[in-house]
């Protein structure tokens, strides 16, 4: 009964410290506010019950978005087809308030352009701002293909970007 306890106690305060992370992420992913929300439960179940099992090698916050990264792309799976998924998906305005509204819509155009690899980097990297080491662990890779992945993703984006805001201004010339 004390193992069950710590265990509750311990994902309380994981919930409490990371459950926005773990929305976002989900929410980021795919693209509905309800199905982030349901996600999050679903993470928090789930780290309740494999609590026994995190050695605790890395931080909380990497082990809850991974087991979130995991979860979010088994729903995935489930929908029938790569197209229903691209279709359903869409990305919610990034947090920035400087950052004007046609930015932030070329941004979002771009970034559904983005193969989900080069998609999956630059939001655990950019938006939830993990380091290197602990995107590497979400994902399961080696940290020197996180750094190439990145890379790509970013140099990916900004020629996406660029093509977009050239887009943008031939559509408001009159």
């Amino acid at each position: 009964m004390n193992d069950y306890n710590n265990a509750e106690e311990a994902i309380r305060e994981l919930f409490r410290l990371y459950a926005n992370d773990v929305f976002r992420y989900a929410r980021l992913v795919l693209g509905s506010h309800t199905e982030a929300k349901d996600v999050v439960q679903d993470v928090f179940l789930k780290a309740f019950r494999a609590w026994g099992d995190f050695r605790q090698e890395s931080k909380g916050r990497t082990w809850l978005l991974h087991i979130t990264r995991n979860h979010v792309f088994d729903l995935l799976r489930r929908k029938r087809t790569e197209r229903n998924y691209i279709e359903s998906y869409q990305m919610p305005v990034l947090r920035d308030e400087t950052v004007s509204v046609e930015i932030l819509m070329v941004l979002e155009a771009s970034l559904l352009k983005l193969k989900p690899t080069y998609r999956d980097v630059f939001i655990l990297r950019h938006v939830e701002e993990l380091t290197v080491t602990e995107t590497a662990q979400i994902l399961n890779w080696s940290e020197g293909k996180v750094r190439t992945t990145d890379y790509r993703a970013l140099a990916k984006l900004r020629e996406l970007m660029q093509s977009d805001v050239e887009e943008v201004k031939v559509g408001h010339e009159f």
